[in-house]
């Protein structure tokens, strides 16, 4: 067989349909290779350009970048995700609604960047960002000019797709920005990057969806969808505010420098529990929509999703903490060294996301959006009242540990609401949890030894052999608890095989 009728063959097999649970196995490969692209690329991205920019620079854009995701959480119309939840397979009647709202949206919201721009350069304390909010500030305008029919990709279970769009679009923003910080090393080459990327999507929704919408709306379609659609913005409201209030406390209270520092650590730190976290919601909450009815189905189905996050989340989560020293010098450069401390608290804080993500699929997929609201609410409040003292005491540092501290106290509350919407027990949950843990600070511990007092210097030859130690001994570990307690862990990966 040629290289080609392989790669044919995988294709087919990952498209093949089948049974929800095959789909959704099928599906998961999918967005894992979108997260795995995508994320690669923007790793990159980064790399080359922390390289080639100061710290002041991821800065500014993170400032534009704030601006933009407050004014796009702020106003999510949630009509998506509504859609999606939907029992019905077809949905175009609500599609031509959807698209001109979202139209409307976009407009507004580009208004809104470009008119507030000098205001919040001026709040932040960083001119330069003004024109950067304003180039920005189009992209929810692009977007939603966008082919509505995209969410079919993941109603319907057809990442494959998905890839191509979401993909597609990363791999011309890498590109671009590339190229534009070699030629002129200005944070320009991250803003003109993003809009790249953006206009790139809006074409590639049209060309691989055949659906062609029309200029219609229908005010019964949209209240219905906001009926759903309100508790999206309620919880996208919450979300920024305790996701990203963060970068922008830190932005206000701190320099730019300062949040430089705070994003690049989040974007490492987070990483792989952000794309575990990815992979496993955005399959979820359409897989679980479609047994919402069949609580057996879906208990079993939000198990096999814990059990999934965690054997490989929080291994990835323990390796950063234990790796960061080697690989901030290595990776970054000495300029990069005070986000060490960061790394490691917030790859805590990363691990426990993604367990948590598996929850917020659940509600929606049952229709109890507003669980997940009043949950967000909570840990939002406690952020408020914690983070200014933090910071006033601590630094930076603070504002991490605030963080880590939320997303503890909030585990032990969403278990509580949860169990009884899928009729599951508290100590199953607990087993699915407790091993891969156990075993992730093992091998974090290892690893942290090994790099302490067994290795004198740092490149990049001790930062591959402390990853590779710390994956043989995770592996290693779970093979152990597998044999005398009949944790499945080898198992887990040969019935996602003959899913396939």
């Amino acid at each position: 067989m040629s290289g080609l009728d392989f790669l044919r063959d995988i294709y087919t097999r990952l498209t093949a349909g089948g049974s929800t649970e095959q789909q959704a196995v099928q599906s998961g490969i999918w967005v894992a290779g979108i997260n795995v692209g995508d994320r690669v690329l923007q790793l990159l991205k980064v790399v080359i350009l922390a390289r080639l920019l100061s710290p002041e620079a991821f800065g500014l854009l993170g400032i534009a970048l704030l601006t933009l995701a407050a004014l796009n959480q702020f106003s999510r119309l949630g009509f998506d995700e509504a859609l999606i939840q939907y029992e019905e397979e077809n949905v175009d009647k609500y599609l031509n609604t959807a698209w001109l709202m979202k139209i409307i949206r976009g407009a507004v919201l580009a208004a809104v960047a470009f008119v507030a721009a000098p205001y919040l350069a001026v709040f932040f304390g960083e001119a330069q960002a003004e024109p950067l909010i304003r180039i920005l500030g189009v992209s929810p305008l692009i977007l939603g000019l966008q082919n509505p029919a995209v969410m079919y990709f993941q109603k319907n279970l057809n990442f494959h797709r998905e890839f191509a769009y979401q993909v597609g679009g990363r791999v011309v923003d890498f590109a671009v920005a590339t190229v534009i910080a070699f030629v002129f090393q200005s944070v320009w080459a991250l803003a003109i990057g993003i809009v790249a990327m953006n206009l790139t999507k809006f074409v590639l929704s049209y060309a691989i969806h055949e659906y062609r919408p029309k200029v219609e709306f229908n005010l019964e379609h949209g209240k219905e969808m906001f009926g759903f659609g309100k508790w999206m913005l309620a919880s996208a409201v919450l979300v920024f505010l305790y996701r990203q209030g963060d970068d922008a406390f830190v932005g206000w209270f701190f320099a730019a420098s300062a949040l430089g520092f705070y994003q690049m650590s989040y974007r490492f730190s987070n990483a792989p529990a952000t794309e575990i976290t990815q992979v496993i919601s955005r399959v979820a909450f359409p897989t679980f929509s479609k047994v919402q009815n069949d609580v057996e189905r879906l208990r079993d189905g939000y198990f096999r999703a814990v059990q999934l996050s965690s054997v490989i989340a929080f291994p990835m989560a323990a390796g950063i903490a234990a790796v960061t020293p080697q690989f901030v010098k290595v990776v970054l450069g000495d300029q990069w060294v005070p986000i060490i401390p960061l790394m490691q608290v917030l790859a805590i804080s990363g691990g426990l996301r993604a367990f948590a993500a598996n929850s917020g699929s659940v509600f929606k997929a049952v229709g109890r959006p507003d669980h997940d609201v009043r949950l967000q609410a909570l840990k939002t409040v406690t952020i408020a009242l914690t983070i200014y003292p933090a910071a006033e005491y601590f630094g930076v540092l603070g504002v991490a540990f605030v963080i880590l501290g939320s997303a503890l106290i909030m585990q032990p509350l969403l278990i509580y609401i949860l169990l009884p919407l899928v009729e599951g027990e508290f100590w199953e949950l607990a087993e699915y949890l407790f091993y891969p843990m156990f075993a992730s600070l093992v091998m974090a511990l290892i690893v942290s030894g090994l790099d302490r007092y067994l290795l004198s210097t740092t490149g990049i030859l001790e930062l591959i052999f402390l990853i590779i130690s710390g994956a043989i001994t995770y592996i290693i570990l779970m093979y152990i608890i597998e044999r005398i307690v009949g944790y499945e862990f080898f198992q887990l990966y040969h019935s996602i095989r003959q899913a396939i």
